[in-house]
């Protein structure tokens, strides 16, 4: 089955984009299931719309969600902002090394110095996108 990828909008990549972890900006919501359906919510910091239908995300604490992807689950990721959000699906991949690797380890560097250190990067294949807006009709974003 191929896949059609969705070119995000400016103002969803700019809802997404929270390269330093800056406290003004709304968490992403990443949600995974395991292999028995079961649903896993973790909530990310670090993010980045590597072009318009990827996003790069660190993974700093969220062992089950890289466990998960690990194992094939596909990936919702959120972000809102009172009244206004979006919701993106897609396929997620895990990376440990390499040049998306490197870029979430120099975005974590860059806000917390050596503390925090990212155990992977995921790179989120943007499918569908649908608003959070509370509104009556279908959600889903034709982009």
């Amino acid at each position: 089955m191929v896949t059609k990828m969705v070119k995000l909008s400016k103002k969803i990549i700019e809802m997404f984009n929270n390269e330093y972890c800056d406290k003004n900006k709304p968490l992403i919501w990443v949600a995974t299931t395991d292999n028995e359906g079961n649903p896993h919510l973790a909530p990310i910091c670090f993010s980045k719309v590597i072009n318009k239908n990827k996003i790069l995300i660190s993974i700093n604490f969220a062992k089950k969600t890289l466990e998960n992807i690990e194992n094939g689950s596909k990936v919702a990721v959120a972000s809102a902002i009172y009244y206004d959000g979006y919701l993106v699906k897609g396929s997620a991949s895990v990376i440990k090394e390499g040049k998306y690797f490197d870029e979430v380890k120099s975005m974590v560097k860059e806000r917390f110095g050596e503390k925090i250190k990212p155990q992977a990067a995921i790179l989120v294949d943007v499918e569908e996108v649908y608003s959070l807006k509370p509104k009556p009709g279908k959600k889903k974003i034709k982009l």
